[in-house]
């Protein structure tokens, strides 16, 4: 809980002062953003640990399909990429990239998950 309280707390720091910033210099203050971003990643590095370790364990259980578990985690990571890479388009006041990235995104998820939808398709199949 105190990571988010750190993540939340820079994010807002950092926006004021790029808000200030930009009214001289957009380029610098979209500089200060992308490195408050970066900032703010690197503050999750110990979650990402926890929960790579989390998933380690669920892939080395018995029984359990790495080939199902595989899309759903590449899936929900182009979810978080494309939605972070269109609020920067947004933020740069580029809203047709944009809707762009996040169409693209969602193809992506859709051509990632298709191992899922053949899967539920031949269990469908096998009760009929």
């Amino acid at each position: 809980m105190d990571t988010i309280i750190k993540i939340v707390a820079l994010c807002l720091v950092g926006g004021v002062i790029a808000t200030v910033i930009k009214k001289n210099s957009p380029d610098i203050g979209m500089l200060l953003i992308l490195a408050i971003c970066v900032v703010a990643l690197l503050f999750l590095t110990d979650v990402f640990e926890q929960i790579t370790a989390f998933m380690r364990e669920l892939i080395a259980a018995e029984g359990f399909s790495t080939e199902l578990f595989s899309p759903l985690v590449k899936t929900v990571g182009i979810a978080i990429i494309s939605r972070t890479g269109a609020d920067l388009c947004r933020d740069a006041d580029q809203a047709s990239l944009a809707s762009c990235v996040e169409m693209s995104g969602a193809f992506c998820a859709v051509l990632v998950a298709l191992p899922l939808f053949e899967a539920v398709w031949d269990m469908l199949n096998s009760l009929l």
